[in-house]
């Protein structure tokens, strides 16, 4: 289960990742959520958003409980950093994308320390130690032309202006992996979580595989739920995440709280 989130569960349009509910300002968003995995609990995901006028800055971090904590020890937990720009008409621009963890050996007891550099054209991708597997077939640099990594993604839900379910993501997972979230409206429902009881927005999301997977991928139809927050944000109670490992894995919310005010 190499990467999530969320992750997101990653969730851009003409330019990167869709307008924000602001051109520029101060907010902040804060979640957490439990990882189920093959239909059990598995760890915690934990997110993190802050925009101080045109800059922001995102994290996350991974970690396996449980049952999977015992069979996996610390081979999948992850912290995710990104920061990067707020354009002037609200979209998301990442410039610097970090993670690290993974497989621990001597020579990396933290995990494999993995950073990527966006620029509108292009990403590049380097590692601590070097070597990193890109996948097969690699992503081209046109398919890495106009993406957004998997923490921005889930930023650029948050904040969108319009419908959360009307925009097609382009992601690039890890400095690797490269999809679409291509996300479509699919009703309203009523949610009973621990996060939130209320109305929330439901969206069907085609995941679409590109390039950069280690193993094979299918496009599969996903399931995101929004709630609106009283700051304007979109709130994630629930997003399936694309994983290179066990397949597609479920993050939901226990607890969100936006520009300091917890989600009821």
């Amino acid at each position: 289960m190499r990467s999530i989130a969320a992750a997101v569960l990653a969730l851009g349009l003409a330019a990167a990742a869709g307008p924000a509910t602001a051109q520029s300002g101060n907010r902040t968003f804060a979640a957490d959520y439990t990882v189920i995995a093959r239909g059990v609990s598995a760890g915690e995901f934990n997110f993190r958003f802050n925009q101080t006028g045109s800059t922001y800055t995102a994290s996350a971090t991974r970690e396996m409980t449980g049952l999977a904590a015992a069979a996996l020890g610390r081979s999948q937990d992850y912290r995710y950093n990104v920061s990067g720009a707020v354009a002037a008409d609200g979209t998301l621009r990442p410039a610097a994308y970090e993670h690290q963890g993974g497989r621990r050996r001597e020579d990396r007891p933290n995990g494999r320390l993995v950073r990527a550099a966006f620029t509108a054209n292009n990403v590049v991708t380097t590692s601590v130690p070097a070597g990193m597997n890109m996948g097969d077939p690699q992503a081209t640099t046109e398919q890495r032309r106009n993406v957004i990594d998997q923490i921005t993604a889930i930023a650029a839900m948050v904040t969108t202006s319009g419908d959360p379910c009307s925009q097609t993501l382009r992601v690039y997972m890890d400095g690797r992996a490269r999809f679409d979230f291509a996300m479509t409206p699919n009703g309203n429902v009523t949610v009973r979580s621990r996060a939130y009881e209320g109305e929330a927005v439901r969206c069907r999301v085609a995941f679409r595989p590109i390039a950069g997977f280690t193993d094979p991928q299918e496009a599969a139809n996903l399931t995101f739920l929004f709630a609106r927050t009283p700051s304007g944000m979109w709130a994630p109670i629930t997003i399936e995440m694309p994983t290179d490992s066990v397949g597609i894995v479920r993050l939901e919310a226990r607890r969100i709280t936006a520009n300091g005010q917890r989600l009821q």
